[in-house]
């Protein structure tokens, strides 16, 4: 049978735009709840305890799911239309939230969003190939990763400040913000393999009888056994990191905001509003840097994937270490270590993985591994857990320093991985 890499004509840069547009698109729906879902979910709710249940049960359904599905789409190559039917569902259930139909209502839109969205991660990550030349994947993902940062600032100018008062009316603005972003990838990209006829309950017995072999078989490729271990320990502080950056911002500067007003660079911040406009700036800082930084990584990632991921999760580190220290301290401190170095270690982690994940898998199956990808990104509920029990007991600085142990030992496994020569060969054995 003749490959669908050597049938499919090159590439386009029109899809590939397409493609990276939607690294823009999804953010939004990413920033949405950050910025404005979860602080409106405490207001309606009276906290947040079941947004924090009806969260772990999404991440937990879309981490069952992800590896199957992907053995699917490697089964029936028919990932964009998988794509458009995730895509479709988050943003009529992120619509959904702006409606005034109870507590129930809302946090059941909220958990259809978030598996839908989830579930679309591991169609998009799937189609790299498909819209990358051989050789170029890490450029195309870090430009990607880069230009999706800027959907958080889209929120945040555009919808977070105008209507920071008035917040059920940014969820049916930001579902239409995400279908228009959406929509050329929606149109524009298409799985380069040639689609397979083969009936839906055929292909799913196939996809999970594939899954289950490539489990069976896992303990032998040692390569992706301590990259999957490694990449869910550094996406589980990534997670904690973005999760908790507001509220760690706003906790650490408000004590200290009503005795010295703060300021930035000699600049003055605003006496009743100093610590919400110092988050504004560093989640723009942040976010802005991205977009530069996922370029600079793109070509380097290309030739030194793990490289690019070990220097991200050591300048993560520092971010850690530099919000801690400058934290209700030094605004200029703070920005400079926990936004410009978080940033860098951001855009590094995940344009970097996305390419090991292509270089580990072999032909035709590349579904199949962005679905073990994803478990270790639905999955990664440990920092947050440690980080509440740890605020709980010692305060928000403890919580956040906590987070190094466990990216040290996300660094440690990634060094233990031994990368193979080319796509698709398997890593050679490793010996200490």
């Amino acid at each position: 049978m003749t490959s669908s890499s050597a049938a499919a004509p090159p590439p386009g840069r029109l899809p590939a735009a397409a493609w990276v547009l939607y690294d823009l698109a999804n953010t939004v729906y990413a920033a949405v709840l950050t910025y404005l879902f979860t602080p409106y979910a405490k207001a309606t709710l009276g906290d947040l305890r079941w947004h924090g249940a009806v969260t772990f049960a999404s991440m937990l359904v879309a981490g069952l799911l992800v590896p199957v599905l992907g053995a699917l789409a490697d089964q029936t190559a028919r990932t964009r239309g998988y794509l458009a039917t995730a895509t479709l569902v988050c943003i009529a259930a992120t619509g959904g939230l702006g409606l005034e139909l109870g507590g129930a209502w809302l946090l059941g839109c909220y958990f259809v969003a978030n598996v839908s969205y989830n579930l679309g991660l591991l169609f998009y990550n799937s189609l790299l190939p498909s819209v990358a030349a051989p050789g170029r994947e890490g450029r195309l993902s870090g430009l990607g990763t880069g230009l999706g940062y800027l959907g958080t600032i889209l929120v945040l100018v555009l919808l977070y400040w105008p209507l920071r008062e008035r917040p059920r009316e940014s969820f049916p603005l930001a579902a239409a913000m995400f279908l228009l972003l959406a929509l050329p990838c929606l149109v524009l990209v298409r799985d380069r393999r040639p689609p397979r006829t083969v009936a839906f309950a055929a292909a799913a017995r196939g996809a999970i009888g594939q899954l289950r072999s490539t489990l069976r078989d896992l303990p032998r490729h040692r390569a992706l056994c301590w990259f999957l271990a490694g990449n869910f320990c550094l996406v589980d502080v990534l997670n904690t990191a973005i999760a908790y950056f507001a509220a760690f911002t706003l906790g650490v500067f408000t004590p200290a905001s009503p005795a010295e007003p703060l300021s930035l660079f000699g600049t003055a911040l605003d006496a009743d509003h100093g610590p919400m406009l110092l988050l504004l700036v560093c989640a723009l800082v942040l976010n802005g840097l991205a977009l530069p930084f996922g370029i600079l990584q793109g070509p380097w990632t290309d030739r030194a994937p793990l490289a690019v991921m070990r220097v991200s999760a050591l300048a993560l580190l520092g971010a850690l270490v530099g919000g801690v220290l400058f934290g209700g301290r030094s605004p200029e401190g703070y920005l400079l270590s926990l936004c410009v170095l978080g940033a860098f270690g951001l855009s590094g982690i995940w344009t970097a993985g996305r390419k090991v994940v292509l270089l580990l898998a072999p032909p035709g199956r590349t579904g199949e591994y962005f679905g073990l990808y994803g478990i270790t990104v639905k999955l990664s509920v440990v920092g947050s857990l440690v980080y509440g029990f740890v605020d709980h007991a010692h305060g928000s600085k403890a919580a956040m320093l906590a987070q190094s142990m466990q990216l040290l030992l996300g660094l440690l496994c990634l060094c233990m991985v031994r990368m193979p020569t080319a796509p698709g060969v398997p890593a050679p054995p490793h010996r200490p």
